[in-house]
């Protein structure tokens, strides 16, 4: 069946009964639209014909009769009121006389718009003050970078000085070292010809005696012919015998370096071809076990003993410096690079807040430390303190912007500037041109009414159906007597945990939306609170059915045709009824204008543009 066109909007219709009659073109009939629905059975007495022009006259609505969940609901009585979060007092919170006022009671703010001028010495003199401190601030931020500057020099110049003494102390090292190493070279030259001349010694005793032994046998053999004299055999005998002592002597001086006679039978065997440290096995030795061994030879003994004890000393002295560098703060790895490259570091790199960190620890006796820390201490001081007078132009309203504005130019204003703190309405105005006021004083009350609040109240006898289904976020429908064909749809926000012990009520509180502005504060309103959904049922609008003579009817809609019917009914919400007989799902019924319909059947001579629920 074709749905007809619906109106959203009505409006009363107050004429008399001719101008009704002569417009509505109401015609009691039992001619049926074509498309009538052959199931009901229809009594033409009950049957109502309308045209377009008096459908829009009587402000005819319907709605269609379709499967619903048909809510558990409970009515409450209640309130709308202010939300808390919603309403703002403006106060100055610095004392001064109202010069200018830029809004009145009545108006609508927005947040920030300026609503009133004061003229204040007290804002006057906090921003002398805050001037003040800030010059303070700089002043000692400047002496305080001036010293850490000198400061920052001074440490510079320690470590470099620390780097020159353990370099010099390394160089020093290392020339003791390399003299040491000289002088043991000299001592093993000299060890090594010193015992060249005792091997040459060594064979030429061997060599002479065995020649004056050959001459000793010639002459004995000689004087036993007595061809030769007993006198010259005297003389051989005693140059053999000094031949004798000579290799004895030149031997045992071998034996005094600890050189064994198989080792001096060698020497003499070798003929003066094998260099000497070789044949007494010392050439594979180092020069420290040779000199060692045969220091005796050398001349150089006394000098290497004071060379070594210099050299421990040099080194004593380079472990001490390489000490003071690390505790300057240097590494391991600088002083290894410093030693290779012989490059002093410098450090300009290091900024002289990086400097100071870094290397602070091994100068905490100097006097300029002492006065960078007392500075500092000052300039810590200043900070607290400028941020202590900025802290309290914030709290006298004062924004950051303007907070800066008179640092930067260090002119004070007399002018404070009162600004919303919400958007909204101002609803009380206590601000008067000229009046002086204190910085606690209020001067303007604001309420946004965007959103409300619904107080509502749920009876003692009605707890025990709720108090297991009802909780925040539960959605609530409210009606107003001023609009009663609308319906605001709220959330429960809060549930009282205590009962009003004289009227035996729970208060409850649900947020709504309230763009419109509709629902004003101080206004009666009837709640519906949603505790659960039913199952979906054959249901039309609560205000489509009627009651007349202790049954149930509706006004079914077909075409231009509009039929009584009667039917049963079951459950129902606030805002949908059940409907168990006399209707079908896609079925229109009408939800307005019954009245009028009504007095077309009953023919009665009264102006039929009144609203209402027949039901």
């Amino acid at each position: 069946m074709p749905r007809p066109c619906h109106f959203t909007a009505f409006f009363p219709i107050s004429v008399i009964i001719t101008a009704v009659i002569v417009s509505l073109n109401f015609t009691s009939t039992s001619t049926w639209a074509a498309d009538a629905n052959t199931d009901h059975t229809h009594d033409p007495e009950n049957v109502v014909t309308l045209t377009s022009q008096a459908k829009a006259n009587i402000g005819l609505r319907t709605a269609e009769a379709d499967l619903r969940a048909i809510e558990t609901v409970v009515h409450a009585h209640g309130n709308v009121v202010p939300h808390p979060g919603r309403k703002a007092i403006v106060t100055p919170r610095i004392g001064g006389i109202v010069k200018h006022i830029h809004f009145s009671i009545g108006e609508s703010v927005k947040k920030g718009d300026l609503l009133l001028e004061l003229e204040s010495i007290d804002l006057q003199m906090a921003q002398i003050e805050l001037i003040e401190a800030v010059a303070q601030k700089q002043s000692l931020a400047s002496r305080l970078a001036r010293l850490t500057g000198v400061f920052a020099k001074q440490i510079r110049r320690e470590l470099q000085t620390r780097q020159i003494d353990y370099l010099q102390s390394v160089s020093e090292l290392q020339e003791l070292q390399t003299a040491i190493k000289k002088q043991k070279m000299l001592a093993v030259t000299t060890i090594t010809a010193a015992l060249e001349q005792m091997r040459f010694r060594l064979i030429k005793a061997d060599i002479e005696l065995r020649l004056l032994e050959a001459t000793l046998k010639r002459t004995e053999a000689l004087a036993e012919k007595r061809i030769s004299a007993h006198k010259e055999l005297i003389t051989q005998q005693t140059e053999h015998s000094k031949g004798q002592s000579e290799l004895i002597d030149a031997k045992r001086r071998f034996q005094i370096l600890g050189i064994s006679e198989q080792t001096v039978e060698k020497i003499l065997q070798d003929g003066g071809e094998t260099p000497i440290l070789s044949l007494l096995g010392a050439e594979e030795l180092d020069a420290e076990t040779v000199l060692e061994k045969y220091a005796i030879l050398s001349g150089k003994g006394t000098e290497l003993v004071d060379a070594e004890a210099a050299y421990k000393i040099a080194a004593i002295k380079v472990s001490a410096n390489k000490q003071r560098a690390l505790a300057a703060g240097l590494t391991e790895t600088l002083l290894e690079n410093l030693a290779k490259t012989k490059a002093i570091v410098s450090f300009n790199d290091l900024s002289t807040e990086e400097l100071i960190e870094n290397y602070l620890a091994f100068v905490e006796s100097s006097e300029a430390l002492e006065g960078v820390l007392q500075l500092e201490e000052a300039f810590r001081s200043a900070v607290i303190t400028l941020n202590k007078v900025q802290q309290k132009l914030h709290v006298s309203g004062l924004k950051p912007a303007d907070i800066e504005k008179v640092v930067q130019t260090g002119q004070p204003s007399t002018m404070f500037y009162v600004t919303a703190p919400a958007s909204g309405q101002i609803i009380k105005q206590h601000a008067t041109l000229g009046a002086t006021v204190e910085k606690s004083d209020v001067l303007f009350s604001i309420l946004d009414t965007d959103v409300v609040w619904v107080e509502g109240e749920a009876h003692e006898d009605t707890l025990a159906r709720i108090q297991s289904r009802w909780q925040t976020g539960n959605e609530v429908r409210i009606r107003v007597s001023a609009y009663p064909d609308t319906v605001f749809t709220g959330k429960i926000s809060h549930i009282s945990s205590v009962m009003d012990p004289e009227e035996r009520i729970v208060h409850f509180w649900a947020e709504v939306n309230n763009p419109a502005h509709k629902l004003k504060p101080g206004m009666f309103a009837d709640q519906s609170l949603v505790l659960e959904k039913g199952s979906e049922v054959l249901s039309v609008p609560l205000r489509a059915v009627f009651e007349e003579g202790g049954s149930r009817f509706v006004f079914v809609e077909f075409g231009d045709a509009y039929t009584k019917e009667e039917v049963v009914v079951g459950a129902q919400d606030d805002r949908f009824i059940e409907i168990r007989k006399g209707l079908f799902q896609g079925e229109y019924v009408v939800v307005q204008g019954q009245h009028q319909l009504l007095r077309a059947i009953a023919n009665v001579p009264e102006a039929s543009g009144a609203h209402g629920h027949p039901h």
